[in-house]
């Protein structure tokens, strides 16, 4: 017989061994690292399948499996709180470049396309060389030339010109997008800096502080629902997507440039053009020195900037929180 002082130690030790029994089929056990919190049973099993940076291009097509790098890991967040650990300098790049729920750039990320999609590579790869050599033996020296001969007012007018005539492109495609406050800021710099601006070599419309928008065909696909394309290197032209090359058979007819019968002075002004956009590459060639893959380095930062340029105006605070490579206005060249 159970003597009736003993009979509530009894009670408390088989509620504890009711306790464990519970514990231990619910998949949780104590953590030996942290007093007093508990960690799923999973982590006991090695083999069990865990959530990858992979999950966030769960939108794009299979083909998207080739080598690519994954983007860094978010910030870490505390097991027992959720909130986000204290931000680094690290954290602070990872938000800028892929963003997150409410990041700069979550547009991108909504649209499937945190990481390049590149099924071509090795065809993409073998371009990327050829480019390289014709840019070390024929561009990169002009483009040198060109910044040590010509004096920095005359390259911000060619800069000027170049970018002028693309205002017929974005007018179209501003209207073919729905944004017709848009196409009318285009016509007005168009129309003023191609006639204060003398053909467009002094920009006057931004000291009018006239919004400046680009735009293009590429852009206006992927509005219209194109948002995933095969990433593509170009001769000459360079990194493009395929949706970016299809529209460049839009923008050219939009150019004035065309229009001349001369072929000689086409020839000329399309070199001029790309001695200037390469000449003001010339500060990035920096960043590439020393990488172990260009290929990847050259493919990543074009596909961030250029994701940016199409999902990135949903955000007008993005870009003051962008890396300057990343912006959509290329910088002026710097002076000798």
């Amino acid at each position: 017989m159970i003597h009736a002082r003993a009979l509530p130690r009894i009670l408390v030790a088989a509620f504890a061994l009711a306790l464990s029994a519970c514990a231990q089929q619910g998949g949780t056990r104590p953590d030996a690292a942290s007093t007093g919190t508990v960690v799923p049973a999973q982590a006991d099993n090695p083999a069990a399948p865990t959530a990858t940076p992979a999950a966030a291009d769960a939108t794009l097509p299979a083909s998207t499996a080739t080598a690519v790098a994954d983007p860094p890991a978010a910030p870490a967040q505390n097991a027992t709180t959720g909130n986000a650990a204290p931000a680094t300098s690290a954290d602070a790049d990872f938000q800028a470049l892929y963003g997150d729920a409410a990041g700069v750039n979550a547009g991108a990320v909504a649209q499937g396309a945190l990481q390049p999609w590149d099924p071509w590579e090795k065809f993409n790869r073998k371009m990327h060389a050829i480019n390289s050599t014709v840019d070390h033996a024929m561009i990169h020296p002009v483009a040198v030339t060109y910044v040590h001969v010509v004096p920095r007012p005359l390259r911000t007018g060619v800069s000027n010109f170049f970018h002028n005539i693309t205002g017929p492109s974005n007018i179209v495609n501003s209207l073919l997008q729905g944004r017709p406050s848009q196409a009318g800021n285009s016509l007005f710099r168009f129309l003023v800096n191609s006639t204060f601006g003398i053909g467009g070599l002094f920009d006057v419309a931004t000291k009018m502080h006239i919004p400046d928008k680009s735009n293009d065909f590429g852009k206006t696909f992927a509005t219209w629902g194109w948002k995933n394309s095969r990433y593509l290197e170009l001769p000459v032209f360079g990194p493009r997507t395929v949706r970016d090359a299809a529209g460049m058979v839009g923008d050219i007819p939009l150019t004035p440039l065309p229009a001349s019968r001369s072929v000689v002075g086409q020839v000329a002004l399309r070199t001029i053009n790309v001695v200037n956009i390469r000449a003001q590459l010339l500060s990035t060639d920096a960043l590439r020195e020393g990488a172990v893959d260009d290929y990847r380095l050259l493919r990543d930062a074009w596909w961030q900037r250029r994701n940016y340029q199409i999902w990135g105006e949903n955000n007008p605070d993005a870009s003051s929180q962008l890396p300057d490579y990343l912006q959509t206005t290329p910088a002026p060249a710097k002076p000798d």
